[in-house]
């Protein structure tokens, strides 16, 4: 059961109100409560997998995928918003998870408050969406009140970045919901809008590349039914690196991606263990898994070593 049951409602509101004045700028009122809880109460995290899991492969470069091979398919550029991800599904109930199938946390249920306050009818309109189509949403809360690297710019507000039905994500431009991701669609190498990517790695945590294939392309990691996605994230490039320069004796990418998705959780809560935040990169990237488990001495000495991770490390906990 969710935490809008009614043994702790009362204080679930008050945690929902405090938070939302306080960290968002934003003055719910009784009905907005009323109405979330109306919306979302009874909510579970009662999804499958093929439904909540989401595969994506990391990258040091944007050419490493947008090439002659790739662009034989529908290609995309997307931003990537640094702030919180929710699965969410409809029917006779909503069902709300994280993108391990794990259920949500009162940061996540602060953040979709938030935004069922500023955004109700668009939400509500994602919501019935949803439930018509018989689609799951995979949506990104952010907004510079709630941007764990501080790097988000404009005010809170949402993004519906996937939609699934059945086993086929559809195309960026055929998501039906308000709120569909930003992008940029590339047939040619000469059609990437080089002014609007650097801005989206400057001001969010990287970009998403998408391709949309036929199956026969081989990313495995980064297979999504009909759907290949790519995270590249500028830090990691320093990382790798960083990395060769130390002369490590492992898989510098691999190394460099762990690294980057413990910054991630680092920069989400800097008050877990180190041990903590890799159990959640595992559970979260079962495609590191296999390195992380062969490789912790080497992960751990690097995490409390490296330069870059230092300086991250700073710029995160200024913010906080």
């Amino acid at each position: 059961m969710g935490l809008l049951n009614n043994e702790n409602l009362d204080e679930v509101k008050r945690d929902l109100f405090s938070y939302c004045r306080q960290k968002l700028s934003v003055t719910p009122s009784e009905e907005d409560f009323k109405d979330f809880v109306n919306t979302f109460k009874g909510y579970d995290s009662n999804l499958v997998r093929k439904e909540y899991e989401y595969n994506v492969e990391n990258i040091t470069s944007l050419y490493d995928i947008i090439n002659e091979n790739t662009l034989r398919f529908k290609t995309f550029i997307e931003p990537k918003h640094d702030g919180t991800q929710i699965v969410m599904k409809v029917d006779h109930t909503v069902h709300l998870a994280h993108k391990n199938g794990t259920g949500l946390e009162i940061q996540d249920l602060r953040l979709l408050f938030g935004v069922f306050v500023k955004y109700r009818g668009d939400l509500i309109k994602v919501i019935e969406k949803a439930r018509e189509d018989g689609t799951v949403i995979k949506m990104e809360i952010y907004g510079k009140e709630y941007s764990p690297f501080n790097v988000e710019r404009e005010p809170l507000n949402f993004s519906v970045f996937d939609v699934l039905k059945g086993e086929r994500y559809l195309l960026p431009y055929e998501i039906p919901t308000p709120h569909p991701v930003e992008y940029i669609e590339v047939r040619d190498v000469k059609d990437i809008d080089t002014s609007k990517v650097l801005s989206w790695l400057k001001g969010k945590e990287g970009v998403v590349v998408k391709v949309y294939d036929d199956g026969s392309l081989p990313y495995k990691k980064a297979r999504n039914f009909n759907m290949l996605a790519f995270k590249y994230k500028p830090f990691v490039s320093q990382l790798v690196d960083e990395a060769r320069a130390m002369k490590v004796r492992v898989d510098y990418r691999a190394l460099a991606m762990t690294i980057s998705e413990l910054v991630t959780e680092y920069a989400k809560d800097n008050t877990v263990t180190f041990d903590e935040m890799l159990e959640r990169v595992k559970g979260d990237h079962e495609e590191l898994r296999g390195f992380i488990e062969k490789n912790y001495d080497i992960i751990r000495s690097f995490w409390y070593t490296s330069n870059t991770v230092k300086s991250l490390m700073s710029l995160i906990d200024k913010r906080l």
